[in-house]
């Protein structure tokens, strides 16, 4: 498949005509990178757009003791990096991808150009910065306010909606590992699998592996509150 086809097929693009979308594809850089490989570091200084085309990566920041918060998680078809493609300060954070991963990378330029030109473009790249911003925004008030417990029931439940093998039935397949997880919800590993083992012991979900399925929704939703 073509960097054409490939970039047709994602979402911030589908208002764009083809002869938009073919212009941005032969000024894109596709890249297979393999899993844990770093795609851009801290303090970098990267003015490009990226793409995750397929796989996943995760966004990140690690203080001197090398303990790290994964801030978001972005899976394919999504774009990240928006911070570096429109200004010259250094990125802020790491990426990493979590599997093998097929990465588009667009200049800076040429998607400012891009924009000017093509407002459903700047309107789309809008709509994916506001929803950013309010996941980071439900993240601090997570991680300030509320105790590991309501953290994990929060996320248990986030993940079940956002789950593609969720069947309706309350079961579905964590696509990241429970170290990852702990790092999403501001915790240990140790930590994590207790809150977890405490919700299987009052009923509340039942797993294996990575597979969790809700037995009490009632009970997950008062952890919440």
């Amino acid at each position: 498949m073509d960097s054409f086809e490939q970039l047709r097929k994602i979402s911030l693009f589908n208002d764009l005509s083809s002869d938009v979308v073919r212009s941005l594809a032969a000024r894109a850089h596709v890249c297979t990178y393999g899993g844990g490989q770093r795609i851009v570091s801290q303090a970098d200084k990267v003015q490009a757009f990226f793409i995750v085309l397929s796989g996943r990566v995760k966004i990140s920041r690690s203080n001197s003791e090398g303990k790290e918060q994964i801030l978001y998680v972005v899976n394919g078809g999504q774009p990240f990096c928006f911070c570096s493609a429109f200004t010259d300060k250094p990125y802020p954070v790491d990426v990493e991808t979590m599997e093998q991963s097929l990465i588009a990378r667009i200049p800076a330029k040429e998607m400012e150009d891009m924009a000017r030109r093509e407002p459903l473009l700047l309107l789309g790249m809008l709509q994916v910065l506001s929803g950013r911003l309010l996941d980071a925004m439900n993240m601090v008030e997570s991680l300030s306010l509320h105790d590991v417990t309501k953290r994990v029931a929060c996320f248990l439940l986030h993940a079940e909606k956002m789950s593609p093998g969720s069947d309706g039935g309350e079961r579905f397949r964590l696509t990241i590992s429970h170290k990852d997880v702990a790092r999403i919800v501001g915790t240990t590993p140790e930590t994590l699998s207790r809150v977890l083992q405490g919700f299987k012991r009052e009923n509340i979900i039942q797993s294996s592996g990575r597979c969790i399925q809700i037995l009490d929704r009632q009970g997950i939703q008062q952890k919440t509150e």
